[in-house]
């Protein structure tokens, strides 16, 4: 390892905890000041150290969520949390706290739960960004589990209408999301169209109306397979697009289905 400067020793101090107990949301907050400081340097070894510290903390914050708990606590404390649900939302159901439960789970799945750090004089920082690769394969395996718990739940399934839906690819598609997919694929002409497919499907996947099983490489090639998709010379769907030209289309198209589901 080289021989660090007095400036980066001073930076690695400055990402080093107090000695005492410490919030975990508050060190996220005072270790991601020192971000501009440590790119601009572009120290692997500091930056390194940054992010080991921000991920330390930052899965220490998350343990603390509704979002995150794990299966056994979640079921502990689901009444719980089913009550206070309702007393923020009025005129909500059991009905839809679970589905807005599983939507929030779904993102974990999917891995494109984000989360947000304010940095003073800065725009805020994504702070996901910093973590290995495996770091929400726990969170992943729970978020599972409470999914099929919540499936499971008696009450739920006699206050929720079972509506049969056109949908021939189960193993792709829940619920209405083909019904989804035949609506907003009406609409595109025969086009490359490999930006509003990622978005489709992207979209589908937050909603948990795509099976999270599938991968995304999967599902890329029985869009291609059974639709004939125009893709291009494409072998993997675009993580970077614009929402703004598909969403409208897509909520318009939704709200038809929630307003029968609900």
């Amino acid at each position: 390892m080289k021989k660090l400067s007095h400036y980066q020793n001073r930076i690695l101090d400055n990402l080093l905890p107090p000695l005492e107990k410490t919030n975990p949301l508050n060190e996220l907050y005072r270790i991601c000041k020192l971000y501009k400081a440590i790119e601009s340097d572009q120290d692997s070894f500091v930056m390194g150290k940054f992010k080991v510290s921000v991920e330390s903390n930052l899965e220490r914050h998350l343990k603390t969520k509704e979002q995150f708990y794990n299966c056994n606590y979640f079921k502990d404390q689901y009444k719980e949390l089913l009550k206070y649900y309702i007393l923020d939302n009025i005129d909500s159901t059991e009905v839809d706290f679970v589905e807005v439960y599983i939507v929030s789970q779904q993102e974990i799945i999917d891995k494109t739960f984000r989360h947000y750090i304010k940095v003073e004089g800065y725009e805020s920082l994504e702070v996901t960004q910093f973590v290995q690769k495996d770091f929400f394969d726990e969170f992943i395996r729970s978020s599972k589990k409470k999914i099929a718990f919540l499936n499971s739940l008696s009450t739920v399934k006699k206050n929720t209408t079972e509506i049969n839906y056109d949908n021939p690819y189960p193993e792709y598609f829940n619920s209405y999301g083909y019904e989804i997919y035949k609506d907003f694929t009406s609409t595109i002409k025969k086009e490359i169209i490999l930006a509003k497919m990622s978005f489709l499907v992207d979209q589908l996947k937050k909603d948990g109306l795509m099976n999270s099983d599938k991968s995304l490489i999967n599902i890329f090639n029985f869009l291609i397979e059974k639709f004939d998709t125009n893709f291009g010379t494409a072998t993997k769907f675009k993580s970077d697009y614009s929402t703004k030209p598909y969403l409208p289309l897509y909520q318009e198209i939704k709200k038809r289905y929630d307003a029968v589901s609900s």
